[in-house]
């Protein structure tokens, strides 16, 4: 990465306060004036939720799918709990419980002290629901799809149904459809017994909802900025390479545990996320999965996941907590870079190796707690580039020397490291 003129950085930490600002303004959030890198993660705390009233955030938290916390606790009190709390409701869904086991889950806060344990959902009929809201004059969207097999689609105006069929869930079959009107509709997917439901890409951008088959990216925006939340149900077993790419008005995904992968890019510029619960079967999360998620302020990990691909979060602005699994052996170039918001992160035991710029410019950095004796190995000193200097540097007891020699980590001529 070239290097930045003392201007250019101004410039850059200028619009990057301007653009965290804007997002926390855009959920309801409450930012006074003046408020900087160091306040934003209180004023994130401040953005109210869809699903009700949100719990007080404390060392264990339990997040609903919009980013509600139901129940939270410290970790001496989660320590005592004899079951998971219960699950939550809503019309139209159907819980299918937490993405951490209560046995993994202590397992965990009994050597790190925190976690973040998300609830995962299926669709009540096992139907894919795409809420979506048309303005005048943009009526006519395309739906692009993989059916293998045949799904029947209800457009939500009370036209007749109609059905997609193909032979693979990783190619594109096409449906359009025109509304007689702008306004707020909920289109529904429902595969036939025996049939898979996938989702495609073209030109490495979403091809959800399009203007039709041959579209350029900026005329597929048209209707990709009209998806405002998606339910996916039970048969999906892959969110697929750029599934949800630019759809830039997305609020709310639910994610069923049938699910293994995230491909790359599947959320990436889903400006409007707010809240991502990762299901427990998925063990990789691809490359710029959520990049650009700049709304994106809680993202629940489960333990199954074994790497954290380059970029993944890369300028997910307003993230302001994440739990890094035991089972990850490896974050990624880029992975957290940009998030300015993040307060503090553990890097757990199972880590052997952190890529290039993995936290570069997280400003809002208070400590960084290692876990392993042996320190992970750092490819670029540009790991840490512009964490700020207050930033403590949390190592195991007895193994100060080993990281204070270790090969481009946080120079402890500028930083404080201390033993635990």
């Amino acid at each position: 990465m070239p290097e930045h003129t003392i201007a250019e950085n101004l410039t850059r930490l200028t619009t990057a306060r301007t653009n965290i600002a804007n997002a926390i303004a855009a959920k309801g959030g409450t930012v006074t004036s003046g408020d900087g890198f160091e306040e934003f993660p209180a004023d994130i705390a401040t953005i109210p939720s869809g699903g009700g009233e949100s719990a007080e955030r404390n060392g264990v938290n339990f997040y609903d799918y919009d980013g509600t916390i139901v129940d939270s606790y410290s970790a001496s009190d989660f320590a005592a709990l004899s079951a998971l709390p219960d699950n939550p409701t809503h019309e139209g869904l159907t819980a299918q419980g937490w993405n951490w086991s209560l046995a993994d889950a202590k397992d965990y806060v009994a050597k790190y002290g925190k976690l973040n344990i998300g609830q995962m959902y299926n669709t009540d009929n096992g139907a894919l629901r795409l809420y979506i809201h048309l303005e005048e004059g943009r009526l006519s969207p395309v739906l692009g799809l993989c059916p293998n097999g045949t799904l029947t689609v209800d457009w939500g105006d009370g036209s007749a149904t109609e059905t997609m069929t193909g032979s693979s869930t990783s190619t594109l079959v096409y449906l359009g459809h025109t509304y007689a009107a702008g306004g707020d509709y909920v289109i529904s997917v429902l595969p036939s017994s025996g049939s898979a439901l996938g989702f495609g890409q073209r030109n490495s951008s979403s091809t959800v909802l399009c203007k039709s088959q041959t579209d350029n990216a900026d005329d597929r925006r048209v209707y990709l900025n009209a998806i405002q939340k998606v339910e996916i149900p039970d048969g999906v077993t892959s969110i697929g390479s750029s599934a949800f790419n630019d759809c830039r008005s997305l609020a709310s995904v639910t994610i069923p545990d049938g699910v293994t992968s995230i491909g790359s890019s599947a959320f990436q510029y889903c400006y409007s996320l707010a809240s991502v619960t990762i299901p427990d079967g998925v063990t990789s999360i691809g490359s710029s999965a959520f990049q650009h998620c700049y709304s994106l302020a809680s993202v629940t990990i489960p333990d199954g996941v074994t790497s954290i691909s380059s970029s993944a979060f890369n300028n997910c602005y307003s993230l302001a907590s994440v739990t890094i699994p035991d089972g990850v052996t490896s974050i990624g170039s880029s992975a957290f870079n940009n998030c300015y918001s993040l307060a503090s992160v553990t890097i757990p035991d199972g880590v052997t190796s952190i890529g290039s710029s993995a936290f570069q410019y997280c400003y809002g950095l208070g400590f960084i707690k290692f876990a392993s004796a042996t320190p992970p190995t750092v490819s670029n000193s540009n790991a840490w580039a512009s964490v700020p200097t207050d930033c403590i540097i949390y190592i195991p007891a007895g193994y100060l020397e080993a990281y204070e020699d270790a090969t481009n980590y946080p120079d402890p001529d500028v930083y404080t490291y201390v033993e635990y």
